[in-house]
């Protein structure tokens, strides 16, 4: 699929800044020369704009303490896939809504082709196809990598965005987003819940340390999850600590200094640009 002015084309059609010329249609006819170069040169054309339009990579819509937009980000850039992220404003979602048809969450993935991927467990399917990113979930690993994936985005997150929640909903610029942000909760979780997480921490806190002491004492033992090299495990991880981070960094510490140095070792992994 295209994306032209926030259109969609299926791929087999030009887009409205290549027309197609006259000249490759007439091009048909391989019979005569003049034809033949007629059709070398649109086949050429046709290459050249399809080289511009992967050069300029993917596009992630994001909110800065998203785990699940900040997990596909750093699955991005351990894979060294171009891309360019685009920070969502929290109360202004126009944008999302007419890409993706009418879903507003992040994160939201537009592919080299114009395809839009959403959820990020779908996305993270989809990278891993792509030679880049293979390495995050090795073959013979496939099964634990995937298995770990899902238990950090199920008890793992459950608690840690109760913690991180009361300081995300201080630090909207707006009434207009902190009061937007209350309500989604409240909506899903009861009257009154941000501030009862907010009044909750130390025992939240406390419960984060208990689910999450196995792979403290794994990485405390060594670098990644499974090893030497980061995979999609770490990489999921990476996307709950930079949520707690992202608007309170003393928060992380708290849970346990051996998962701020796993943060930075996952972040060094990136490969030079």
């Amino acid at each position: 699929m295209f994306v032209t002015n926030g259109s969609r084309m299926p791929a087999s059609r030009s887009p409205s800044w290549f027309p197609r010329s006259r000249a490759c249609a007439f091009a048909g006819d391989d019979k005569e020369p003049s034809a033949r170069i007629l059709m070398a040169a649109c086949e050429f054309s046709f290459a050249f704009a399809r080289a511009i339009r992967y050069r300029r990579g993917m596009k992630l819509y994001r909110f800065r303490y998203s785990p699940y937009a900040r997990k596909v980000q750093m699955m991005l850039e351990l894979a060294g896939l171009r891309h360019e992220v685009v920070e969502v404003r929290y109360g202004e979602r126009e944008e999302l809504a007419q890409l993706t048809g009418g879903y507003f969450h992040v994160p939201v993935l537009v592919l080299d082709d114009g395809e839009v991927v959403t959820e990020s467990r779908r996305i993270c399917e989809r990278l891993a196809g792509h030679p880049e990113a293979r390495h995050l979930v090795p073959a013979p690993l496939h099964a634990a990598v995937w298995a770990f994936h899902d238990f950090i985005e199920g008890p793992v997150e459950d608690v840690l965005f109760r913690i991180a929640s009361p300081a995300v909903r201080a630090k909207w610029p707006t009434a207009w987003e902190r009061a937007l942000y209350t309500l989604i909760k409240e909506r899903k979780f009861g009257v009154g819940c941000v501030d009862a997480w907010d009044a909750a921490r130390p025992e939240l806190i406390q419960r984060a340390r208990s689910v999450l002491e196995p792979a403290r004492q794994t990485l405390a033992a060594q670098r990644f999850v499974f090893g030497d090299a980061p995979t999609l495990a770490d990489v999921a991880l990476y996307g709950q600590w930079a949520m707690l981070e992202a608007e309170a960094p003393e928060l992380l510490d708290q849970i346990s200094p051996v998962f701020v140095a796993h943060a930075r070792r996952v972040e060094q992994a990136r490969p030079s640009r």
